[in-house]
Order: structure tokens, then C-alpha cells, then sequence
């Protein structure tokens, strides 16, 4: 869903910074990194009503796979919390996170991974969106770019070596995020998708772990470490 839809690196050296707070806002301790405009986080039970309602709107939808509800209900947010948080004790690692604002600490978006399987299992998908009401303000941008550092941070080479992301055509606004963030678009499927009653052609974007070593420290003003 690209708004569509431990450590052996360099990486694992940076420090997810948490930089002066702005704002009255406390940033907690379970976030994963923060940026200048938002922080990263799991999901918690308390989300249930705020993701249903940003989540609830055709412009998010509209870039998302079919198996993205619209409408978008509670029982479908419930469905949700029950993949996106993992059971205790299940050992099974959080792939996916709440993005939420730096100024106040309200639910924008999200971001996960998903890995692929058989011989592509070292490539790991990105899915992420930000809701209407946080929209053009760089937070897609900066969660994308501190989420790829501290996911290459997390799990080593050779379980993750590349981050993938696919983009509907038409969808600018997710495009410009990937390019920011140092992705590069590796071709097209053409009239591979249909949405909405539209046969679209599908982007596919790509980052190796190299790519990501070679920006540096801090990139965007977020470092990363390993938790």
C-alpha cells in the first residue's frame, strides 16, 4: 500500500534521536525514531477510532489494494489492530506502525513492511498513507525515510536486503515520497492493476541497504538504532 499499498551495518552505530521537543506534546518511549513533523510507534488498542476515521475516505482507499475496506468501519479497524499488533508472547516481530504528529501526537497514517516469499523473501514491501487532515505537510516524507533506515537497522543482511514499494499510476503524490526518500523506480508493469473499475499500469520502486548506508547519518534529520 505504498499509499498504493539486527544490525550487522553501519546502521546499527546512529541513534534513533529523539530531537528537542517543539511543542508540550511527550513523545513516548515506544517510538521507534522521530522526525521533525511526526514520530513512529506501534499500534495500540487506542487507535481503534481515530485510524477508523482517517482511514474512512475514498482518497485513501483509492491507492490502496481491494482488501483495503471502503467504506471503512470500526469492525474493520478492530480487524485490523488484530494483524497490526502482535500477540504477546507469540514472538512474532511488529511490522507495522502508527505514524502519528510530532506537534500533538494525533494518529496521521501508517507505515509497515510486508515480506515477500520463496526466492523473493529478501525483499520486504513498504505500504504507507497519511489521512486528510495531515496531508502536505512532509510527514509522509519523513516517516518514509526514517522507517526504510531503521528497518534495515532492525533486521540484517541477508534476511532484508531490498525495501519495495508499487504505485498505481496517477498517484504523484506517493511517487515524490519514494523519490525523496532515495528510491528508485525500477520499471513498469503496464495495465497491471484494476481499480476502481480502471486498468492502471503499476510503478514498481526499489532501495537496497547500500543505498540507504551511502545517505549518511541523520538523513532528513532522523537517525536511526536498532530496539
Amino acid at each position: 500500500m505504498a499509499s498504493s499499498s539486527l544490525p550487522s551495518s553501519s546502521l546499527s552505530s546512529s541513534a534513533a534521536a529523539v530531537l528537542p521537543s517543539t511543542s508540550s506534546h511527550a513523545i513516548p518511549e515506544t517510538a521507534i525514531f522521530v522526525t521533525d513533523t511526526c514520530y513512529v510507534r506501534p499500534w495500540e488498542a487506542t487507535d481503534l477510532e481515530a485510524s477508523a476515521a482517517a482511514s474512512n475516505d475514498p482518497e485513501v482507499a483509492r491507492w490502496m489494494r481491494d482488501t483495503f475496506p471502503s467504506p471503512y468501519t470500526l469492525e474493520d479497524g478492530r480487524a485490523w489492530l488484530r494483524i497490526a499488533i502482535p500477540e504477546p508472547g507469540s514472538g512474532q516481530p511488529a511490522l507495522h506502525f502508527v505514524i502519528a504528529s510530532r506537534d500533538d501526537g494525533a494518529f496521521a497514517g501508517a507505515v509497515g513492511l510486508r515480506p515477500r516469499a520463496d526466492v523473493q523473501a529478501r525483499t520486504w514491501e513498504l505500504g504507507y498513507w497519511v489521512g486528510r487532515r495531515h496531508r502536505g505537510r512532509g510527514l509522509a516524507t519523513d516517516a518514509v525515510r526514517g522507517f526504510v533506515r531503521w528497518a534495515f537497522a532492525r533486521w540484517a543482511e541477508p534476511e532484508l536486503i531490498r525495501i519495495q514499494a508499487e504505485v498505481y499510476e496517477g498517484n504523484a503524490g506517493s511517487a515524490a515520497v519514494l523519490r525523496k526518500t532515495g528510491f528508485v523506480e525500477e520499471g513498469v508493469l503496464r495495465r497491471a492493476v484494476t481499480k476502481n473499475g480502471r486498468v492502471l499500469d503499476l510503478h514498481v520502486w526499489g532501495l537496497l541497504r547500500e543505498e540507504v548506508e551511502g545517505q549518511g547519518k541523520g538523513e532528513g534529520g532522523v537517525e536511526v538504532e536498532a530496539r
